[in-house]
């Protein structure tokens, strides 16, 4: 589960001092990812007549690419800082500036990221990653924005933002704003350094598929990406009413690498996702039972953000962004479902104190 978190950090070569420090000072790497643009009220698509944020004369930037979408080439040129300048230790750089260019060097996309020096206490930085998004249907860009700062609180899957871009009437496009998910792509689809769609869903339409964090299991987010109108959405429609049997979705489960149980137990397995499906049957769980996650049903949330940009009244870098993940506690249907095969035996649960004696892993 972690191999695509390596790739994208491979991926961004810049990142290589700050990832570094990062896992001895965790254990772990998070995803890549970077942010929107701060204190700005212009739209984040611009013109060649917008000054480039790139690197200074007589330095190289750090570029991502190049590129190849529709006939056209696109960079993402990175203008970075020193998280502590001056300082005999590299604790690594932060980006201060993103933008998109065509091979003319006309600037079609821009953002830029607040700037910290850190100190012996507190450090924040962002990073940008980026693919070739290659579907059956069309191509585009998959930017991946992250924010990293210490001291934080550990967690069982990171949170990032991810964005998509395409060409619509010849020119290179945002098809919305970023979208912040905790969890992030799935793995298998990539390839160097272009991440395949999961599979077509019409004739001008593909699926991308996300993996997103629920409190015990990871499920598979669909994202409908339409080349033709220029715009991203859920690929499944949930029923939304309080009052329907099953609020929410069916999505496929990531496969867990280890689950937590060391001592003989049991859980309750109902022959639907509702109490009032049958009863209830107790299902021995040993330590070497054959345990598979198979699907859960669970209301989950999209919000689209802003795709035009910032407001003049934002003051925080990622104002603009919008999200999607499970519904959050309170909500109907917020309840989760899990479908397991336990030795080969069926059935959904959903309490904690199950979740916990089939050893799900859960949040810090």
């Amino acid at each position: 589960m972690k191999t695509l978190r390596y790739l994208v950090v491979i991926v961004l070569v810049i990142g290589a001092g700050v990832a570094g420090w990062r896992t001895i000072r965790t254990g772990r790497r998070s995803q890549t990812s970077v942010p929107a643009q701060q204190f700005s009220s212009q739209p984040q698509v611009v013109n060649s007549q917008v000054a480039s944020t790139t690197a200074p004369a007589g330095e190289p930037p750090n570029r991502l690419g190049p590129f190849l979408i529709a006939g056209q080439t696109y960079t993402i040129e990175l203008q970075t800082k020193k998280l502590r300048p001056g300082s005999p230790v590299d604790s690594g750089d932060t980006v201060v500036a993103m933008e998109i260019h065509d091979a003319a060097g006309t600037v079609e996309y821009l953002r830029t990221f607040p700037y910290l020096e850190a100190s012996d206490d507190d450090l924040e930085s962002w990073s940008v990653s980026a693919f070739l998004l290659a579907g059956t249907n069309g191509k585009g860009l998959l930017v991946s924005y992250h924010n990293y700062s210490e001291p934080s609180a550990p967690e069982e899957e990171p949170s990032g933002w991810l964005q998509v871009f395409g060409v619509l009437n010849g020119r290179l496009v945002p098809f919305g704003a970023p979208l912040q998910v905790q969890g992030g792509l799935m793995d298998g689809y990539v390839a160097g350094d272009t991440y395949k769609t999961a599979r077509p869903l019409d004739t001008q339409a593909d699926a991308v598929e996300f993996k997103v964090w629920t409190g015990h299991c990871r499920l598979v987010f669909p994202v409908r990406v339409d080349w033709t109108q220029g715009k991203i959405s859920p690929a499944q429609e949930c029923p939304k009413s309080a009052d329907e049997l099953g609020v929410g979705c069916q999505y496929r489960v990531v496969p867990e690498d280890k689950l937590y149980s060391s001592d003989i137990t049991f859980v309750r397995l109902w022959p639907g996702p509702d109490e009032k499906s049958g009863n209830a049957e107790k299902t021995v769980v040993k330590k070497n039972s054959k345990v598979d996650l198979l699907t859960v049903l669970v209301a989950t949330h999209w919000d689209k953000g802003n795709p035009g940009g910032l407001a003049a009244s934002s003051k925080g870098p990622m104002d603009d962004a919008g999200g999607f993940g499970v519904a959050s506690a309170g909500t109907a249907g917020r309840d989760l479902w899990l479908k397991v095969r336990i030795d080969g035996k069926e059935g959904w649960l959903h309490s904690e104190e199950d979740f916990q004696a089939l050893g799900l892993p859960e949040d810090e």
